[in-house]
This record gives structure tokens, sequence and C-alpha cells, in this order.
């Protein structure tokens, strides 16, 4: 397991017991998203190890996304291995971004390579750690993020997709709800028709969030919409890998 830090290059500091009791008395609603029922109820425990009042909504696949998120701005933070079924790369963690603005993410995944860090760290996760760390180091992990920390492992080599990939990041916080989940349900291969008939509206409808879509991405058509995404959307980062 690789040494963990704040940011990329420096070791995370000894935290002050006053910042410390602050991140342990704010927390009291934490969402978790894991496929795996095991992970959730581990993930239930540490939650409750670190902050015992804390009551915990536990979502297993993405389509349960838009039901745990309506608790909104009472969601303190979030935990979470982006790599469920139905969510390409890491677009589940741009969904969580999207529709959780105010709560850190922490990534908590099986990957543990230079590429997965950097993209998590450049679209904006409060933190990522490889699910083989151990409870204790994940507890105190959160207890940092909540204080304010950004926390992610050295990254063994550079990776020169990060700054597009934060680029990326800051033209996605500029779609509205309904445009993201139009343009990963597009990203997804699905065409107009099929995404209108999930949506319940008409095609002219999608055509119309395309274009807004287009816009705000600063790309012409579908096909540079996906180049620009293909960094978020791998397919070595999909649930399927």
């Amino acid at each position: 397991m690789r040494h963990l830090a704040q940011g990329h290059g420096c070791v995370a500091p000894a935290w002050s017991s006053h910042l410390l009791r602050f991140a342990e008395t704010r927390v009291k609603r934490v969402l978790l998203i894991d496929s795996h029922p095991l992970m959730l109820e581990a993930l239930r425990r540490v939650a409750l190890s670190v902050w015992p009042k804390v009551h915990t909504i536990e979502v297993g696949d993405i389509s349960a996304l838009d039901g745990a998120c309506r608790f909104g701005a009472t969601i303190d933070l979030v935990i979470m291995d982006p790599c469920l079924a139905g969510a390409a790369g890491l677009s589940a963690l741009v969904s969580v971004q999207q529709r959780l603005p105010h709560a850190p993410v922490v990534v908590f995944a099986s990957r543990d390579d230079d590429q997965i860090v950097s993209h998590s760290n450049a679209l904006g996760a409060a933190a990522y750690l490889h699910k083989s760390a151990g409870m204790a180091e994940l507890a105190e992990c959160l207890t940092r993020v909540m204080a304010g920390a950004r926390v992610f492992p050295r990254l063994s080599g550079a990776n020169s997709a990060h700054h597009d990939l934060a680029a990326m990041r800051k033209r996605l916080e500029g779609l509205t709800s309904t445009q993201l989940k139009v343009l990963l349900n597009i990203a997804d291969g699905r065409l107009n028709k099929q995404v209108a008939a999930d949506f319940n509206v008409s095609e002219a409808a999608i055509k119309a969030h395309m274009t807004a879509i287009f816009r705000k991405l600063g790309v012409q058509n579908r096909t540079q919409a996906m180049l620009a995404l293909q960094p978020l959307l791998a397919a070595g980062l999909s649930a399927a890998a």
C-alpha cells in the first residue's frame, strides 16, 4: 500500500485535537456507496466507530443514487467505490458531486494505480484510499477529510491527463442535473429516442438538452463530446473491468 499524503507529494500533517473534535461532532449523516453488501456493512461499522451517532444511507447501485440524494444538504460525507454496475468509469463520482456539491467524497476503491488516483483528484474527490487499507486507516482518513484535508497516495509518476480532467470537471459543473443525466445516458450508447422515453419527454427536448450540453462543454457535436469525456469514461475504470 502506498503512503498516504495530503494532496500530491507532501505527507499529511498531524492534526490538532480541536480540529479532530470538530470533525467528530459535525457529521450526522454519511452516504455509503458500494456494490458489495459486506463492504457496505464494513463501511457502516467504520463510520459508527468514528461518529457513534451517525446515520448512514447505503446504496448498492447507480439506480438508487437519486433516492439517496434526496437527503441533499443533510448528507455530510460520501464514501464510495465508483465502480458500480451501470456506471462507466468515474461517472458515478461526477453524478454524486453534481447532486451533493457540498459533501466531500472519499473514493474507497479496489484499484491502486496512478490513473484512477489522479483522475479522482482532478475530478474533485476529497480523498482516495485503496480497499487493502485497514479500517483504522480508513477511520483516520475520514476524520482528516472532515477536518478539511485532501488525502491521496503519492503518485509513482506524472499523469498528463490530470489538468485536462480538472478542466473538464469545471465544465461539467456548469451542467444542470438533467443535462448531466442526459449526457451520461448518451455516453452509455443510448439513442436520443431511448433517452427521451426514459425521461418521458419528447425527442426534441433531448436534442435541445444536447445543444445546451455541447455549448457548455465547448464542443460541436456528440462525437467531440464523447472524445472529451473519454478519460472520465475509460473502460478500464468501469465496473465490468
